[in-house]
């Protein structure tokens, strides 16, 4: 009895992870060899078990049927991918969510360093990770020098930069770079620029509280103490000194007595 139960249970284990293979295989079927599917297959299931997202496992094989790579060029790409998943993983930490674990890996198959990724691992719960990843992995392969990016746009997240900004960056970078700037000045550029942003948005969050605010004007502040702004005020307190007698160049009042007789 003891040992129904035991095969019982090993074959509905191995139904299971059957159908789970199964599901992942029908995308492949057709598009490999069997062989070929066989074996990225097997990778597939080793990156679950591990915990990695194995849509890009997928999706890279079908990449490779797409070009009409060999077999073995598709099952040593997808390999290579696991590694960076992993190594991904393991720089951004154990909290990092799968988004950001596979823009990870894009980046650095795109040349980011992994050191970049290690410098986001400290950055806020909700910073845009995944979105600055993304950011830098498709300025890279538009021709921006990855120790040039990288740096830049992990500096820009440390600071608070949104997804919104972040996006917004990769567009300012291409414009300079389509009107003929060199891409890592174009990317100098950029980054200053959202740099100053998020320095003007600090200190607006510190003198009237939330980020984004509209920011104080330094002409606005300084017309306080223009003479131009204050003339009303000025006119004012003349007036009043010279009805009191007390300002500069009123006249003395004069001495009081009886009203002098009239002349006949």
């Amino acid at each position: 009895m003891k040992n129904v139960r035991a095969l019982s249970l090993l074959f509905g284990s191995l139904a299971l992870s059957a159908w789970t293979v199964l599901t992942d295989d029908q995308r492949l079927v057709g598009r490999l060899d069997d062989k070929t599917r066989e074996a990225v297959v097997a990778v597939v299931e080793a990156a679950r078990q591990d915990g990695l997202p194995t849509e890009p496992i997928i999706d890279k094989a079908l990449e490779g049927a797409s070009k009409k790579a060999t077999g073995t060029q598709i099952v040593a790409v997808v390999r290579s991918l696991v590694s960076d998943l992993k190594r991904a993983r393991e720089a951004l930490g154990p909290a990092s969510s799968v988004k950001d674990v596979e823009a990870g890996a894009h980046a650095l198959r795109a040349g980011i360093a992994l050191q970049e990724l290690e410098r986001l691992r400290v950055a806020r719960a909700a910073s845009p990770v995944a979105s600055a990843l993304e950011v830098m992995t498709i300025l890279t392969n538009d021709g921006v020098p990855a120790d040039s990016i990288g740096p830049r746009v992990v500096s820009l997240v440390l600071a608070g930069a949104s997804a919104e900004q972040l996006y917004g960056l990769r567009q300012e970078i291409k414009r300079f770079m389509a009107g003929g700037v060199a891409a890592p000045t174009a990317a100098a550029l950029g980054g200053e620029g959202l740099q100053q942003v998020l320095a003007q948005q600090a200190v607006t969050s510190g003198n009237s509280g939330g980020p984004g605010s509209p920011l104080p004007s330094v002409r606005g502040q300084s017309r306080v103490a223009d003479p131009l702004a204050t003339t009303n005020a000025a006119g004012a307190v003349q007036g009043n000194a010279n009805v009191s007698g007390a300002g500069e160049g009123a006249r003395p009042a004069g001495p009081r007595g009886k009203p002098k007789p009239k002349r006949p």
